[in-house]
Order: C-alpha cells, then structure tokens, then sequence
C-alpha cells in the first residue's frame, strides 16, 4: 500500500504531458533582453582570452566580435536594437578613468608639450583632410570642413591597454592624454562653428554663447563637484559601495551638464575624473572597484557596441564606395601619423613614445561618428561617408590597438624610473599601533609609502607589558587592529604581529629584527604626549637602540585632506645610509597624493636629490627653494591639517644632525600646533 501511494507520488510529481514541451527557441535576430545580455557576457568571457591566444588584442577581439553578431555580420542582434545605452556607459567611463588616472605631477610639468602635441594632432589631420576632400575630391566647403574636423578627432580606445602593459604612469602617456582633450575640444568647436555657418552663416552671437556655455560648464565641474565630493566621500568613507555609486553619479552629471550645455558629454566625463584624480587615493578599494568594474563590464560593452556599427555588406553592393572608404582611411592614418612625427620632432621624443603617440591617436570613435552623423542629418555629407566612418572606427580602432600594443610593449623599467624602477632593497614597513586616536592614520599613511609589492605586507605590531593580562590585552588589541584595517578596505596584505616584552621599546626593536623592517612607523598624539617628552623618552631610547629609518607622525586629520606639503630637509642629509630610502618614500607620497613637495635645504642637499633622478625629473615631485633647510617663509604655512609639515631630522652624534635645525624644527612644531606633522631619522650605518 505504502509502496504504491509512494508510486503514484512519484509518478504524479514527475509525470511531463508532451504539449507542455513548449521550448522558447529564440529567434534570430534576438530579441529577449535576457538572452542578448547572456550572448554579450559570454563573449566577454571568452572572447578576449580566444583572441589573445591567437596573438590579437583582446580590444580588437571585442570589435571583431561586435561586427560579427551585429545586424551587418550574421544578424544575431536586431538593427533597432538599442544597444547604446550601455555603449555610451562604456565611453563616457572610458574618458572618466583617463582623467582618473592621469598623473596630475606629470601633466603639471607637461602641460606644454601636452597642448603642443594637441594642437599638432588637430590641425595636420584638418589641413590634410580639408586638402584632400575640397581640392582633390571636390567636396563642398562645408563637408570638406566637416569631414576634416572629424579626421582631427580621436578617442583612447587602447588606453585599457596601457595598465596591463604597466605604462599608465610613463609622462608621454599623461602627454597623449591631455593631448587628446585639446584635440577633441577644437574638433567639436569646429565643428559647431562649421555646422551653424552652413544653417546661417557665421554669426558673433553663437561664438559667444558658446564660450559663454564653455565658462557655465567649467563652472559647474571645478567648482560644484568638488564640494559635493570633498563632503560625501570623508562622510561615507568606510562604505565602497556608497562610494561608488557617487562616483558614478558625478561622472555622468558632468556629462549630462556638457550634454545640456551643447558641449560633447565625454569632456564632462574627462574633467569629473580629473576632479576626482586626488580625492581618490589609488591605494584605495574604491580606486580598485571602478578601475575593475570599468576594464572588465562598461568598456568592453563600449567596444562591442563600436564593431556592431560596421558594415561589411554596402561595399559589396556599392563597390564604387570602396574608394571613398580608402582615402578617408589613408587620410587619417597620414595625418595622425605626420603630427606624431611632427611632435617627434619638436619634442625630441624616441621612436617607441613616436609610435605610442601615433598608436593611442589613431583610433577613432564616438566624437567622430557624432561629428558626421549631425553632418549626414544637416544634409551636408552623403551616406558614404557615414558608412565609411563607421568602418573607420572600426580599422582606426585594430590598428591602434595593434600598435599601441607593440610599441607600448617596448617601454622598459630604467634605471632612472623614479617610480617603477628596482629600488635595491626589500622595504617593509614596521607599524607600532597602541594608540586608537591614530591607529587608523598610521596604517594609512604606511599605505602610501608603501611599494608596489603585493608579496611583502605591512606589519603592524601591537606590545604588552604586563605578564599576567598579557593574553587579554593581544586579543583585544589585535581585535581592534583588525577592525582598522577591515575599515580601510584596502587590497593590501596586512600580516598583524604581537609581542610579549619587558617594555615597549625592546619588543618594537625586537619584532624590527624578526621582519627585517626597513622603516619604523611610530604615532605621536599631541593630546596626551608633549614631543619634548616623547623625544626625551620613547623616540630616544629607540633611536638609540636602531639603525633603521624611524617615521614619527602627528596626524590629527587623514592624510588625504592635505594639498600641501612643505619638506625641510637638515644639512649633510646625503651623506646618511638612508638618503636614498626616504627620498623613496617622499616620491610615492607624492605620487599617491599627486602634490608636489616643496622643499628647503642646502644647496649640496638639493643638487644631491638632483643627481639620483635624469634630466632633472626631479622637478615632478619637487619644487627646490636653497635656504639650508630654514623656509620658505612661515607666512605662506598655514595653521591648517590641510598643510603637511615633514622634518628629516638626525639621530644625535651622526654627521647631519644640526642642533639649529632641531630648534628651527621644535619652533614649528610649536607654532603649527594643528597641521599633520611628520619627523623622518633616517637609516644609518651600524
């Protein structure tokens, strides 16, 4: 009985009727929003590991892919398919992690060469399209304009490329990206001023409300998105999530700001990530999560959405156009091309930054298509050449990955790469943490000093005294430690130590030995330790008991609420064993901030730090004043924890120390009683 209820049961619970065998099969082209998004991250998937393997970028993967399940390939997606949406994403995100990851310190010193470069790589391609399309095609003056404010145009679609090459940092990089903003900005004014001449002729007034709508925009950017920033991110600092998705808000309300204002969106997109360039610390998760979120779902859509544009079929139906598509394709390689040479020239670069220039300016996209789609709906260019520039895009867009690719492979870390080159030692950081006041300061801090070794974690180190609660008081400290860190949501190993030791001293020196630390990170709250007593009692005994770089910090803010630091430097700092070491350290300090140092010293001092950098790069990071470490001037400080005061000092009895340089250092530790304060020893020979 039981035995056939449990039949039926099972019976009845599986039985399938034959007509409920309805299989949605889907039908081509595909229409199911679900399906399309299955079809477009299978390809994300797999594609770009499938074209590597066969040696062919995994951005040109991406366009090939496109054009292939597009409505002009085997027709897998619909042709009133609204794929833009996130195509546009895609750019607009693009454009934001150029200016993300610009290297403000090098586009500061570069500024020059970069409007130089974007100057060159507008007018050579205009002149050359303009020649090529009134004189020899016999294009209208209108088109002809047109279509030579389009050729003068060009989009980083290679820039991806770039950070798993490692060279996002190199200066000719933060040059070709400043470049490519001037060069897009005077090819769509040129363009506004083209388009409505054809409609009414040239006309005073709509010049200047275009400057007029330029000021409103800079405006809103330089001046509203910072504030709204500055506040949100240090309120919701221990929440990414939030984080990012005002990140994304104020990316794309600066596009939608130019896009209201009549300005192309993607310079919005650029100046938002440049505004946020120092309020981001690269060392950060958020940094990580839009870097990761950007290179691997929005960009990658943006490519496909490019080669979905191609059409193949039109040339085999309309052969005659294949020669219209020829010559605008030579056109723009040639004049992309003579502009790098002509930068060469001028800016005395090498053969392999030449060719990167060359490689990152080639490549076409959303500006150009723009440029000729209003030009095709005034009625001003043909069809062809709105088929042309979207195979355009699509050639542009291989060729510069292609040699972006191969040129960018041929940068090689030198001997004098400030940043990226061997340093010659191991640096691990050893970090003293007792006091929650500043705990979480110093593990930052320790974050922005730190190499790119992701093998090599940062140790902090937490000391009991007291035999009998010793167990007790490493649990609950290591507790906290561990909260800290969880709150500082960095991808940085943090390996916790803890030790058992007659004093606090002793068991710092001891655990220094065991990691074979380079560099003490050691707080100092100003509340509750005077530095007069701390100098005469903790920090002494462990300068006496250690040869290694000792850090003392003051941090009555974070560090990333600082935009300017001043570094005095006492005299004979070169003669030290650690010379090299916290010059190190200065150089990754600025370059997380993106600040440049100002610096006090001696003129040997001074002309010593010149020699470890080439043809004077040093002035990336610095700004040199010879005043024998006493300046600048105590008016231009301010009484602010937005000004950072860094002293490198000497142990006593060394060859630097200088007693009027430690009055000349307590006198304004007393007198900027409220700014971050930092006190470097340096290491020296045992």
């Amino acid at each position: 009985m039981c035995f056939s209820t449990a039949r039926l049961f099972k019976f009845r619970y599986f039985s399938i009727n034959s007509s409920a065998l309805n299989f949605a099969i889907p039908n081509i082209p595909l229409e199911e929003p679900v399906v399309i998004i299955a079809l477009i991250l299978l390809i994300l998937l797999i594609g770009p590991a499938f074209f590597e393997r066969l040696r062919i970028p995994s951005i040109v993967g991406l366009l090939i892919c496109g054009a292939l399940i597009g409505p002009h390939g085997i027709k897998l997606l619909s042709p009133n398919l609204e794929f833009s949406l996130l195509g546009t994403m895609g750019l607009q995100y693009l454009m934001f992690l150029a200016g993300l990851e610009i290297d403000l310190l090098d586009f500061i010193e570069n500024k020059l060469k970069s409007i130089f470069v974007g100057i060159a790589s507008f007018l050579v391609p205009f002149a050359a399209g303009f020649l090529v399309f009134r004189m020899i095609l016999n294009y209208d003056v209108h088109a002809a304009w047109l279509i030579a404010a389009m050729l003068s145009s060009h989009t980083l679609v290679s820039y991806p490329l770039l950070g798993k090459l490692g060279i996002v940092n190199k200066p000719i990089v933060t040059i070709i990206v400043g470049a490519t903003i001037i060069a897009d900005i005077l090819a769509l004014v040129t363009m506004e001023l083209i388009t409505n001449f054809a409609e009414a002729g040239f006309n005073y007034n709509e010049l200047f409300a275009l400057l007029l709508q330029f000021m409103i925009f800079l405006i809103v950017v330089l001046f509203l998105i910072p504030k709204l920033s500055r506040m949100f991110l240090s309120r919701y600092e221990g929440d990414p999530g939030v984080q990012y998705i005002f990140v994304l808000l104020m990316l794309f309300l600066a596009s939608a700001t130019a896009h209201f204002l009549q300005i192309e969106p993607i310079l919005g997109a650029f100046f938002s990530g440049l505004i946020l360039n120092r309020q981001i610390l690269r060392t950060s998760a958020l940094y990580k999560r839009i870097e990761f979120v950007g290179n691997n779902l929005f960009i990658p859509f943006f490519l496909i959405s490019i080669g979905i544009l191609a059409n193949f079929r039109i040339y085999i139906n309309h052969p005659a156009q294949i020669g219209i598509l020829v010559i605008l394709t030579a056109t723009a390689f040639l004049g992309k091309y003579l502009a790098a040479l002509l930068s060469r020239f001028f800016l005395r670069i090498s053969w392999a930054e030449t060719n990167l220039l060359f490689g990152l300016s080639t490549s076409r996209a959303a500006s150009a298509i723009a440029i000729i789609l209003i030009g095709f709906n005034m009625g001003i260019v043909p069809e062809s050449i709105l088929n042309s520039t979207v195979i355009l895009i699509l050639f542009s867009s291989i060729v510069s990955s292609y040699i972006t690719q191969r040129s960018g492979s041929r940068f090689h870390i030198g001997a004098n790469d400030t940043i990226s080159r061997d340093k010659g030692y191991k640096q691990r950081i050893l970090v003293p943490v007792a006091n929650p006041a500043n705990m979480a300061h110093l593990l930052e801090f320790s974050l922005l000093i730190k190499h790119n070794d992701p093998e090599v974690p940062v140790y902090p180190l937490t000391i009991s005294t007291d035999n009998r609660n010793a167990r007790r008081e490493i649990e609950d400290s290591q507790d906290r430690v561990s909260r800290i860190i969880r709150s500082l949501h960095s991808e940085t190993r943090f390996e916790v130590i803890s030790r058992i030791d007659t004093n606090i001293t002793n068991g710092i020196v001891r655990a220094a030995d065991e990691v074979m630390a380079t560099s003490l990170v050691v707080g100092w709250h100003m509340r509750t330790t005077p530095f007069s007593i701390l100098f005469g009692d903790v920090l002494n005994n462990l300068l006496d008991k250690t040869n290694r770089m000792v850090i003392v910090l003051k941090t009555p803010s974070t560090i990333r609420d600082i935009t300017r630091i001043y570094l005095f430097i006492t005299d004979g700092a070169q003669y030290e064993q650690g010379f090299v070491q916290w010059l190190d350290i200065m150089e990754y300090l600025a370059m997380h901030l993106q600040i440049k140092i100002s610096l006090s010293g001696g003129a040997d001092t001074i002309n010593a730090i010149r020699q470890q950098y080439d043809e004077n790069s040093s002035d990336k990071y610095f700004e040199f004043t010879k005043t024998g470490g006493q300046g600048p001037a105590k008016g231009s400080i301010r009484k602010s924890t937005a000004d950072l005061l860094i002293f490198v000092h000497a142990r006593r009895n060394t060859i630097s120390y200088n007693r009027h340089f430690e009055h000349f250092m307590n006198n304004h530790i007393g007198r900027f009683k409220t700014n971050n304060v930092i006190i470097i020893y340096p290491e020296q020979t045992s």
